[in-house]
């Protein structure tokens, strides 16, 4: 028997999957909202939800399909392996900010000399790293942004083309 915290686990990407599916509204609104939450998924933000719901508002797109898709792109089982990689395409293309010499150096400071001093050093260190990882983010958000637009639009449309035929069946009884 499975442990019930896998089951769960397992059970997620077709909760999503439904959610999407039962959102309503114009495909290209839906596929609007879905690109830009997967781009803000891929920014290293932590409060992404809090500032998607004013930009989804302000660029008219749909904000539940962008924060399905934001949650989708960027969740615990994704985090690391995302954020490694915006640091090193952002490291690619800032080579002098935030290296992971840098890092090192930081934990070694706070292993050494204490939280304190630790925190100081971070204080240098975090521009220059939150730098590197936001346009490390950037330069993958907007491709697969413009890629997932596509894709999404498309399924909308079948959604939206299912319930129109499902709408005029019944109709006719």
């Amino acid at each position: 028997m499975m442990p019930l915290f896998l089951q769960k686990l397992l059970r997620l990407p077709r909760y999503y999957l439904l959610r999407i599916k039962r959102l309503k509204g114009d495909p290209e609104y839906l596929a609007r909202g879905v690109a830009l939450g997967v781009f803000m998924g891929n920014l290293p933000l932590v409060p992404q939800t809090l500032l998607l719901i004013p930009i989804t508002v302000y660029f008219r797109v749909s904000t539940v399909a962008a924060v399905i898709a934001s949650i989708i792109v960027n969740n615990p089982l994704t985090v690391t392996f995302q954020y490694y990689i915006a640091w090193k395409i952002g490291s690619a293309i800032l080579p002098d900010k935030g290296s992971m010499e840098q890092l090192h150096h930081l934990l070694q400071v706070i292993a050494e000399q204490g939280l304190i001093d630790g925190l100081a050093a971070f204080g240098r260190l975090g521009f220059d790293t939150l730098l590197v990882l936001l346009l490390g983010g950037i330069l993958m958000g907007v491709p697969m942004a413009v890629i997932s637009y596509f894709p999404a639009r498309k399924f909308f449309c079948i959604v939206r083309e299912r319930r129109l035929k499902r709408h005029r069946l019944d109709n006719r009884t």
